[in-house]
């Protein structure tokens, strides 16, 4: 006799609780806007991807959960006021994003050293617009030295990939005469 798990479509759970807070704020019972429930409503999904991700090793869902959750937290910042979100700080906060996704990725496995040098060469930049958007640098000054210096990403990254091979390739060596 087989088992068969009960799974839990959690989107459809997501799409009733979200229809019903929007009825309510419709009915004028509760006074929501849209953005105040769906950002949380992404934030819960993608954090349910990220832990999926972790518990079954699948990179491509810790990663993509960690871009979509913090851009929710982000918009979610927005849509209730607390920060002051203009066009440009979204540039500097998707380098931060992606820097922590690649972060995460890490996290996931620290044998996998390789995906600390986007990490923090993306996080790097990103802080450093996000210093110059915010007015603790000369948002010329950061231009300068990401344009002077971009070069150094690529040789990073090369030498992790050339890194990375190495350590992964099966020992090449001849066998032992006997």
């Amino acid at each position: 006799m087989e088992k068969t798990a009960s799974r839990i479509p959690w989107f459809g759970v997501a799409l009733i609780l979200f229809g019903a807070l929007l009825l309510v704020s419709k009915l004028n019972f509760v006074r929501i806007s849209f953005h105040q429930v769906f950002w949380p409503v992404v934030m819960l999904l993608s954090l349910v991807g990220v832990g999926r991700g972790f518990a079954q090793g699948r990179r491509g869902k810790i990663f993509f959960g960690t871009v979509v959750f913090l851009y929710s937290v982000f918009f979610l910042l927005h849509s209730i006021d607390q920060l002051d979100i203009g066009g440009h700080l979204i540039i500097a906060s998707t380098f931060v994003i992606f820097g922590a996704a690649f972060f995460m990725l890490w996290c996931n496995d620290f044998r996998d050293w390789f995906h600390l040098v986007p990490a923090i060469l993306l996080g790097g930049v990103g802080a450093a617009f996000l210093g110059s958007e915010l007015g603790y640098f000369s948002h010329w000054e950061v231009l300068d030295v990401v344009r002077l210096y971009w070069p150094l990403g690529l040789i990073l990254f090369g030498a992790g990939m050339i890194l990375r091979k190495r350590m992964h390739a099966p020992d090449q060596s001849p066998p032992a005469a006997s």
